[in-house]
């Protein structure tokens, strides 16, 4: 009865169940998976909602359809519905992780049954001594904050009634109830690394801490409570950085935020994109983060991610738009966009005084403006220069300032009669100034 209490108080404490609600149950035949199905059929009433019952069958062993059969009989006992489902995990693990593969299919048939039936969660048996062996899991293979925060009682709509329990509460139930179960032979064989860990490592961390397990699951509190703190913080700086209409992260808001946070932003970005079910592991992440201005990358689900200027996420990168036309400049004293380059001009007419300018400030004859035109960088374009070949090319110009690629096919040049006269910020030609002249001022607005 104290394990049936207990159950009860932790799906209050952590509101997993909802009165109403259809619980899917995850029921593999097994010891936890057994106990979790008896608690909650024991719980339905007192907590006001409806059971069902899933067996996937991975395929993996001569026994599975018997437990199959025994998961069903079970379930036509109690009056649940049962429903039975499988893969050839085999035959889709051929080159890669069978174990991941077959976790992937077994959650990808539970999402997709919830959805089938209207069951708003599914319930899956891990239990305290899981989340111990889930932590080490994660330490060995290299892990951050999430990694270590292992599961949550809670996530979307899987839930885990037995978070809390340890495997000696569990038998402990099974043996007060004469419960039936299956034991899956696999467990025993320590070519999986979680069965290793859990036969062979967390015994021996034992001689060094006989409460190795409360100690790991301790951390796995901590580092979840930190965690979420960190997600709720990378929630808000996904709602600045993110721009709808482009799929894509915002460079200035983006650059400002510390690593720990970028690499949270990408995950969530990407997961707003593909959905719930998918993620990026941190080599894909690292990806993005390392990307240069016209570097692309692939991510799976056919997605790729680019930097130009901002950080995108599309099937394909698109080509760096050309602006080949030119525009006379206009000498009103109003500011003019020039077409859609990204930036903006001033020009009007100033007496024989001449302002002190900048680099995005010139000042030009009133003869030579009258025949001025707006345009970008050509092929070939170049400038005087005292160098050894006389000749400074306006590509060398940009490499030099560190102007960035995506930003050079729509740099404003002003030319008049095809000679150069303003690189806006980088080079001017001097001029002798007359009587008349006008002061031309440009600004960059952010079009990407």
């Amino acid at each position: 009865m104290e394990l049936l209490k207990k159950t009860k108080a932790y799906i209050k404490e952590y509101q997993l169940i909802e009165p109403g609600e259809l619980v899917l149950v995850a029921v593999s035949a097994g010891r936890d998976s057994m106990t979790l199905a008896h608690l909650l059929l024991r719980l339905q009433k007192d907590l006001d909602f409806n059971l069902a019952i899933a067996n996937f069958n991975h395929h993996l062993r001569p026994e599975a359809d018997e437990e199959g059969e025994f998961v069903a009989e079970f379930a036509r006992i109690n009056g649940v519905p049962i429903f039975l489902g499988g893969a050839d995990i085999a035959q889709l693990s051929v080159g890669g992780n069978l174990q991941e593969i077959a976790r992937r299919e077994r959650y990808t048939y539970l999402r997709s049954l919830a959805a089938k039936i209207g069951a708003q969660k599914i319930a899956v048996a891990h239990h305290a001594d899981d989340q111990a062996e889930t932590v080490l899991l994660h330490l060995l293979r290299g892990s951050g904050l999430s990694g270590l925060a292992a599961m949550s009682p809670i996530k979307n709509n899987i839930i885990r009634p037995l978070l809390f329990a340890s495997r000696r509460d569990i038998c402990a139930y099974i043996a007060e109830n004469k419960l039936e179960y299956r034991e899956d032979s696999s467990n025993a064989c320590t070519k999986y690394l979680r069965n290793k860990i859990r036969l062979e490592l967390i015994p021996l961390l034992r001689d060094y801490n006989p409460n190795i397990t409360e100690a790991l699951i301790a951390t796995a509190d901590i580092c979840r409570q930190d965690d979420q703190v960190l997600e709720d913080l990378a929630e808000n700086a996904l709602a600045e950085a993110w721009i709808n209409e482009d799929n894509a992260l915002e460079r200035t808001a983006f650059n400002e935020l510390p690593v720990a946070l970028q690499r949270r932003v990408i995950r969530k970005a990407y997961t707003l994109i593909m959905g719930e079910s998918r993620e990026l592991n941190f080599d894909q992440v690292e990806a993005i983060l390392r990307l240069k201005e016209e570097q692309c990358t692939v991510l799976p689900g056919g997605l790729k991610a680019y930097r130009r200027g901002n950080i995108y996420f599309a099937a394909d990168k698109p080509p760096l738009p050309q602006y080949l036309e030119s525009y006379p400049l206009q000498i009103d004293g109003q500011w003019h966009a020039i077409d859609n380059w990204g930036w903006e001009y001033q020009a009007q007419v100033i007496g024989d005084t001449l302002p002190v300018i900048g680099m995005f400030s010139f000042i030009l004859p009133l003869e030579i403006a009258n025949k001025a035109i707006w345009r970008t960088r050509r092929e070939g374009d170049f400038v005087a220069s005292s160098g050894k070949s006389g000749k400074y090319k306006i590509k060398d110009m940009f490499i030099d300032n560190r102007v960035p690629v995506y930003q050079r096919s729509s740099w404003p040049i002003l030319v008049a009669d095809e000679e150069l006269l303003w690189v806006c910020g980088l080079w001017q030609k001097d001029l002798e100034h007359t009587d008349t002249s006008i002061l031309i001022k440009v600004k960059k607005y952010d079009k990407i």
